[in-house]
């Protein structure tokens, strides 16, 4: 039987068994597929064969499929490349897309999934100079992550503004960072600097520098930070807690790529790509006029979001291994595992600091592990406990020996839950109501209903803060007993 098709697709994949489902899977999606066990069955079926695209795994066991594609671009074949990996890091990413990768799928996977990607992703991409080869740090295998670290390799290549947003401690330096070091400034200096660390004056003369007796006490010309990053990068990050004042003056440097110095009387030119990080929900701010909107829709070009660490539990086993690793090697340690135990105890732990404070946690384990695996002894005392406060009240769902009022604690509890997941989400709404299993709608109704964001509880309503009221004989209430 004859199965016209429109897209070839080469399959580079060394496991037998696997190879044979994905045939399976590719040809059931459609597809004509061509099966190699190796990148020598894969260049050799490359010479004689013109293929729509090819599915490479990373690791083979003759090389890899980045030997592969750089290989093919050797041959200028632009036939595009998707990768599969079990562990994939910004690196392997960007040095994958650099060289023709048109997406990165990692395993385990669905079937669906990756006709997906396919089908969406098969298009020719543009041959780039390779990566430098020092590791990156934004290191994770799940979906989310995969999809962020493939988002910086394209995004580093875009030379435009870039708005990093999340909770403190989710890595967006690490993730400027990474951007500088893949984008065509990379020789170029990356200059960073707190929004929020300094007054308002000192910001000024920070970012714009001054000339010779500007001000009392200026006894020399400076260079500010727009000049020091010329030719490179400059990551303003908290760039929501920048006065409104500077907003303005910022956002002349963005349209105009001009500026001038504090005392000066004329303008210069610059040329630097400006990236800003918050952990502040800005449109909010803009909506509410603490944040200046025409300056949020310039700087929010491309957005990154980094989630939470809570959000990606997949990725705390590997970034835990991972940091272990890095402070092995720096305080001279043999190498270490977590025990199993202790690793129970992380996976049930929020991390309200995010990765920061999970690599802090694990520099301290190495540091105080004489040797062998890291148990839980040496978390810190209390870790993943709840507070003392809690610890002395009743469990929430405990009916106080008083009685309590249901329908009124109901209602706080509503209320708690719907700031609650507005907090985690960084103030949006959809967002909010998603995290609840709701509509916008039904959130934004309750949420009138409740009396407003402000009416909401912060602290959790327990059983024992709403009093029973008092019922008549006739089954009516009379109102809360009296203490």
């Amino acid at each position: 039987m004859s199965l016209v098709t429109t897209q070839r697709i080469l399959l580079v994949e060394d496991e037998p068994g696997l190879r044979e489902v994905l045939t399976l899977a590719l040809e059931g999606a459609g597809f004509a597929c061509e099966a190699a066990s190796g990148i020598e069955e894969g260049q050799r079926a490359l010479r004689e064969t013109t293929f729509d695209g090819v599915l490479s795994d990373l690791k083979l066991k003759d090389g890899s499929g980045i030997e592969l594609l750089m290989w093919m671009k050797e041959q200028g074949l632009e036939t595009p490349v998707v990768i599969m990996t079990a562990y994939a890091t910004t690196e392997t990413t960007v040095q994958a897309l650099n060289q023709g990768a048109v997406d990165f799928i990692t395993k385990p996977f669905r079937h669906e999934d990756l006709i997906a990607s396919l089908k969406g992703l098969l298009a020719a991409a543009e041959p780039e100079s390779a990566p430098p080869s020092d590791l990156g740090e934004l290191v994770g295998v799940g979906p989310v992550m995969r999809k962020i670290n493939a988002l910086i390799g394209k995004v580093s290549r875009a030379d435009t503004t870039v708005l990093l947003t999340g909770e403190s401690g989710t890595g967006k330096e690490v993730v400027a960072r990474l951007i500088h070091r893949y984008s065509d400034r990379a020789k170029g200096p990356f200059v960073a600097v707190n929004c929020g660390a300094f007054p308002e004056a000192l910001l000024e003369s920070e970012l714009f520098g001054f000339e010779k007796g500007a001000f009392t006490g200026a006894n020399a010309m400076k260079r500010g930070l727009f000049e020091e990053a010329g030719g490179g990068i400059l990551f303003l990050d908290e760039i929501g807690e920048m006065p409104l004042s500077l907003q303005v003056k910022l956002l002349r440097v963005l349209q105009e790529r001009r500026f001038r110095r504090l005392g000066a009387t004329d303008e210069k030119g610059v040329d630097v790509r400006i990236i800003a990080a918050t952990n502040r929900n800005l449109r909010a701010r803009a909506e509410s006029g603490d944040f200046r909107e025409d300056l949020y829709y310039r700087l929010n070009i491309l957005q990154i979001e980094l989630p939470p660490l809570r959000e990606r539990p997949e990725d705390l086993p590997v970034l835990a291994e991972h940091f272990i690793r890095r402070f092995c090697l720096k305080l001279g340690k043999p190498s270490m595992q977590l025990h199993p135990e202790a690793m129970s105890q992380l996976l049930c732990y929020r991390f309200p600091g995010n990765v920061r404070e999970l690599e802090n946690l694990m520099e301290r384990c190495v540091a105080l592990n004489p040797g062998g695996p890291i148990t839980r002894e040496l978390l810190p005392e209390g870790f993943g406990q709840a507070s003392q406060m809690e610890a002395e009240r009743p469990a929430p769902l405990a009916i106080p020996t008083d009685g309590f009022d249901l329908e009124a604690w109901i209602q706080a509890l509503k209320g708690y839950f719907l700031r609650r997941a507005l907090d985690e989400v960084g103030g949006v709404k959809t967002k909010a109501g998603k995290r609840l299993g709701m509509s916008f709608r039904a959130y934004r109704y309750w949420l009138a209903e409740l009396g407003g964001l402000e009416a909401l509880p912060k602290e959790f309503p327990w059983p024992t803060d709403f009093p029973a009221p008092v019922v008549d004989e006739g089954g009516g209430t009379e109102g809360p007993k009296e203490a």
